[in-house]
This record gives structure tokens, sequence and C-alpha cells, in this order.
């Protein structure tokens, strides 16, 4: 989790198989003013060096506040940890929080406090909260999310660890209470009384057949009815009575007026498909347009990261572009020699501006936002000059770096024949993410932009005096932008996708707490391992780092390129989805494409971008470049016993037809050519 530096607080660092503790005696933004607490020797550090040894693991923050100190450890629980019931009630109370805290009120007292929980409880729709908090509550839940570092993880309440959890209501009731719900909100508009009524004829009709009278369903009374009407989304109930324009004005959203005066305030953030033909390295072969998504600061201009390569825009695109905005871009000194001038921005943002694309709806980038401080701003539909600096920072890329490339893209020519950018492409996705680094952190940072009135290097400096900036240990980060899911923790350990994990703490969880289901975290880049939560201290919850048992085939793979083996695998090779299975569909796949690829000379560029993707082409999470698709990562596992490697070679036709069909569907219902009777070739081996 994100973590400030604060004086009292201990700073642990790793010298080889030691560690040294300091405590911190003053913050500025850019040093540090630390003493040895063994020999009471006082020092001052850069706090960008600092910010690097945080991020690596090589120093650690131990807050002197406990509750935040369990809160922020690098493998404590994240948000999305939470049950739905607890994180939407603490989304609830950030609402009164942050608001609270934006007003910048000179105190928080009862009579400063309560006209903003009037305008909030008046202004917002509430997905747990009945009725408005008391001014004494709010106080409460500001003194919890300060204590937490500041944190969404300090509302959560333990009440599901507490009292007596069984429902109330049978849960088999529950289906006809949504029906009767539902039945309310027809445009006919019925009444309480009525939809109560629909409720209990529901019920009865249910139990005709049923002769056990214990077994019978029981109705519920009509003011519990009216409770639960009343703890549905007051907007969606009066957009069924009184239509959406009526219901827009009573729940319009009346935001605090807030000036975007400091850098990392709020950011922007959106897809594009680049106008350039990138080729392969290593045979020349054009690959296909890449996507970029990038993350610029408002109010400076400069751009926190980006991600470049040949996924879609999708949550994994918007997570690797956020990861390397906020981490430090230490690695510019190491991969690119020739860029002349420091990358110095990096941190965590205050607002993400959005779009309304589905790619930005997803709950995990919510829920990852929300543990990160980070609140998601969507624009209206339709509305692109709402994040009008980073639709212009993609206009200067198109036309300032991209201008005189060799296979630059011209979508307005109407000439097609004037100018052909495949046959003159020559740029590697090595090379381009070269000169783009240059071209951003030598050219566009350092010129005016903004018709001439901002410079953005010189405005993110003005401003790191004044804002302190938030680092977070980058194993901790992978955990927060991973994605959930629920699994059985079986004496096989757990399987997910066809792919088993296990070792001897998930073995020593499963001791403890028997075979029951899990919450665990699985990155998409990597399904070599996943973070299973050990729920055995509920009050401290962490996560555990699980590697799949079979490394050599999950390690480094993505989920992509797994669920593009498994459908392989299930229509055109045996079905049987065990690793031997796998590890041949694995093989299989590569000699197809390997024979795609020399098959012809003329290929559809939309085929080799598929394989790009499938090969993952482009940056890479540790900032390295993957530049060609010949010896991929979707090759055969090193050393497979008992596991025939496929010798069978096709023919020009059947080679041809993979061009036609290969990965046409995302969901890879048809990753290869039904052309290719792979299951009849195999009988005949």
């Amino acid at each position: 989790m994100t973590v400030s530096y604060n004086s009292g607080d201990f700073l642990v660092i790793k010298n080889g198989e030691s560690e040294i503790q300091y405590e911190i005696l003053e913050c500025g933004i850019n040093q540090i003013r630390i003493k040895d607490t063994l020999q009471g020797i006082e020092s001052a550090r850069s706090m960008v060096d600092i910010d690097e040894l945080v991020v690596s693991g090589k120093a650690v923050i131990h807050q002197r506040n406990l509750k935040e100190r369990k809160l922020q450890h690098n493998n404590a629980a994240d948000f999305a940890s939470y049950p739905e019931k607890a994180r939407q009630s603490a989304r609830d109370r950030y609402k009164f929080v942050i608001n609270v805290l934006d007003s910048q009120l000179p105190s928080h007292s009862v009579q400063r406090v309560t006209p903003v929980i009037e305008q909030v409880w008046n202004s917002h729709s509430f997905e747990v909260l009945n009725q408005k908090p008391s001014a004494r509550s709010v106080q409460r839940w500001i003194k919890s999310y300060i204590e937490a570092g500041k944190s969404i993880r300090g509302l959560v309440t333990n009440n599901q660890d507490k009292g007596n959890r069984n429902p109330k209501v049978d849960s088999c009731v529950e289906a006809f209470i949504s029906q009767a719900i539902a039945n309310f909100k027809q445009l006919e508009q019925p009444s309480i009384a009525k939809s109560y009524d629909y409720l209990k004829t529901l019920i009865h009709y249910n139990n005709i057949s049923i002769n056990d009278e214990s077994r019978k369903l029981k109705v519920m009374n009509q003011s519990a009815f009216i409770k639960r009407l009343e703890k549905e989304a007051k907007k969606e109930l009066m957009i069924a009575r009184m239509g959406k324009k009526e219901a827009n004005k009573a729940f319009k959203t009346a935001k605090l007026p807030q000036e975007i005066s400091l850098i990392l305030q709020r950011v922007e953030s959106d897809h594009t498909q680049l106008d350039l033909f990138i080729v392969d390295e290593k045979e020349s072969m054009i690959l296909g347009r890449p996507y970029v998504t990038a993350i610029l600061d408002y109010k400076s201009k400069c751009i926190l990261g980006f991600y470049i390569g040949f996924e879609k825009p999708s949550y994994l695109s918007i997570a690797r572009a956020l990861r390397h905005a906020i981490l430090p871009k230490s690695y510019v000194k190491e991969l690119y020699k020739d860029v002349e001038n420091e990358w110095e921005c990096y941190g965590v943002p205050r607002v993400l501006v959005v779009d309304r694309g589905k790619d930005f709806e997803s709950v995990a980038l919510r829920d990852a936002c929300l543990d990160l401080n980070i609140r998601i701003q969507k624009n209206p539909g339709k509305h692109p000059w709402y994040k009008g600096s980073i639709e212009s920072y993609f206009k200067s890329i198109n036309n300032g770096l991209l201008n005189d490339m060799k296979g630059k893209v011209f979508p307005n020519i109407v000439e097609t024949n004037a100018y052909n950018p495949q046959k003159h492409a020559v740029i590697t996705m090595g090379l381009f993410l070269k000169i783009f680094h240059i071209w951003l952190i030598d050219i566009y940072h350092q010129n005016k932009v903004s018709r001439g009135t901002i410079i953005p290097k010189i405005s993110w400096r003005e401003d790191l005096e004044r804002v302190p900036r938030r680092v977070i240990n980058k194993d901790a980060l992978d955990i927060v932008l991973a994605e959930k899911a629920t699994r059985k923790n079986s004496k096989d350990g757990i399987v997910i996708d066809h792919i088993r994990y296990a070792c001897d703490e998930l073995t020593t969880l499963r001791d403890e707490l028997g075979c029951k289901n899990v919450q665990l975290k699985y990155n998409r880049e990597d399904l070599g391992y996943i973070y299973v939560l050990d729920e055995r201290n509920p009050r401290n919850k962490v996560y555990l780092k699980v590697p799949a048992l079979n490394q050599k085939y999950a390690k480094g793979l993505s989920k992509h390129q797994h669920q593009v083996i498994v459908a392989f695998n299930k229509k055109y090779l045996d079905g049987q989805l065990n690793l031997e299975s796998l590890a041949l569909a694995k093989m299989k796949i590569k000699q197809l494409i390997e024979e795609h690829l020399e098959s012809r000379k003329e290929k559809l560029i939309s085929t080799n971008q598929n394989i790009a993707r499938l090969a993952n082409a482009g940056q890479q999470s540790d900032q390295s470049v993957k530049s060609s698709i010949f010896n991929h990562d979707i090759e055969s596992p090193p050393a497979y016993e008992g596991l025939p490697k496929p010798s069978v070679k096709h023919s020009a036709k059947e080679a041809n037809s993979i061009q036609d069909h290969l990965f046409e569907s995302d969901n890879s219902k048809e990753v290869l050519p039904s052309k290719l009777n792979l299951k009849k070739r195999r009988r005949d081996e």
C-alpha cells in the first residue's frame, strides 16, 4: 500500500543479511533526515533514493501508528479482499470523509462538518446507508481514515467477524423479494401495498407444492419490505416512478469547487492506436499498429506513465500504465543511455479522469483505485473535450513524433497508392520505444505545450516543494492491481483454469481451516503464481504467494496465451486438460505459427498483430522490450519427460489457411482454422 514519510516513523534498510533501523527526524520534499537508532548517527538522504529503496523492497517503513503499520504492510489484505457488504459500507463512508477533507475546514467540529454532511447526503446515492450519518460518526470515520494512512482500508468495518451473521430472511425468499422490488419499479407505478401483495402471492404459490409445514417459506412483514425498498438505490426508484429527467434533477451531483493548481491532483488516461506500422526485429515482417495507453498529469502536462504494445484496450493495459505511472523511472538510465534528461515524474495521483469505455468500468479498476486512494472521475458520454489534455497529447504523438517516420499511416489519404506504409515500414518495437523515450523526455517535456503557456518539466518541478509524493512497494502494488477470484483449497491445492497451485504454506492453511473456498488474486501477465488470502487472523489478513506446480508451463505465461492453448487443445487435440496435453498444445501452436510465418511473403497484418499480442510483443512489466515474435513465449517448455514433440509439417495450403483464420475471435473459440484436422493427423501418426 502507499506510504508517506512522517517524523517519528522508522525506516529499516536492508544491507545484505543485516538490517539497519533509522528514526525519521524530519521530512522535506527533496531530503529526509534520519538517525541510526543503534549508533545515534544522524544523516540526510535524497528523497528519490529512499523512494527507490522502498519501491524495490530494500527498505521498509514501520509506521509509529500500529493500525497504519498493520494495514500498510506489503502483503496486507487489499481493499478488494474484504466482503462486498463491507466494501459497500466503506465506499459510502468514503464519500463523506473525502468531501469533508476536501472542503479544507479550519476544524472538524460538529458545527463545521454538519453542512458538508447535508450536502453530500443530498447529492450522492449510497449503496448501504439508508439514513444520514451523524456528525460524530463522520468524525470517527475521519479519524480512522487518517490513522490508516489516509487509506479506505481504515473505513472497512469488522462486522463480518462478530455477532450472529445468519440472515434473518430465508435465502429462498430473496428471489421473491427481488421480483417484488422489480414489480414496484414498473412504469405503471404500483403502490407499495400492491407490490407487497405481489410478494405474498409469489411465496404462497411456492408453498403449495411443499407438504411439510416446517419447510414452507414465511412472508416478511410489510414494514420490513418497505425497509428493503429504501435500501434500493433511491435514484433508480425515482427513475421508475418519475422518469430519468426528474431523477437527475433530484440527484444531481453538487461537486465542491476545486481548482487544479498542483501536480498529481488530476491525471487523465485514455487509449489510442498509433498511426505507425511496427516491424519484427528479426524478420522485418510487419506486426501491425500497436496501442498506447497513457496517463498524463493535468497541471504540468507531463506524462506519468504509459503502456505500448499489442494488448487491446482493457483493464490489463490500464493496470500496466498505472503501475508505470506510480513507480520511479530509474530504468531509463540503464535501458536508454541516449536520453539526456531525467524523467522525474512518478507518484500516486489524486483523481483519475477517464471516459465511459467498458475497459474503465471494471470492478478491479474501481477497487484498486479506492485502495490507492485515487478517485475515478468519469466524463459524460460523447464529451471528449472534458479530458482535452490527453487528447492533445495523442495529437502531439501523431503530428510531432510520427510525422516523418517510415511506415506512418495516413488515414485521410484518398489516393491510397500515393504512399503505402506497409512497404516503407522499418521501425521495430525496440527502436520505437527508444525513440519514444527520447522524444518524450528530451523533447516533449522540455518544450512549450498548451498553446505555448506551459513547459511540462518546469511546471512539474515548480510543485515538488509543495506536493509530497506517496510511494508503494512494487510487490504490494502488484497485489493491489491483480484481479480477484475465489477457488477451493482442496487436497490437490488450488486449480485455476486447469493450472494447479500448491506450496507448504497453502497446505498448512488447509490443515487449519479445512478444504474451503479462499479468496485469491492473480496477475494476467504471469500465471506462474497467485496470491492467496490467509484469513486465519481476521484482524490481520495477509496474502501468501503460491507458485504453480508446473513452472515450466506457467511461469511467464499470460492469461491470453493460456486461453488460446486451452481452446486449441479442446478443439484440435484430445481435449484432455492435464499438464501433458496443455504442454503438447503449447508446442503445436508454436509449430503452426512458425509454419505460418514461413508460408507466404504477403501476410494479413491483422493476423500478424494477433500473433504479436499472443507473443506479448512490446513493453514488458520490467520496462524491457520484446521486439520479435520469433522465439516468442509460446514455445516448447524444456524437457517434458515422456511427451512427444510434434513433428507434423503441414502442406502449403494448410499453412496458408492459418493466415486467414488464426486468432480471428478474441474469445478464443476459433483460435485456429477448422481445415487443420489435427485430430485425424494425430490418429494417423
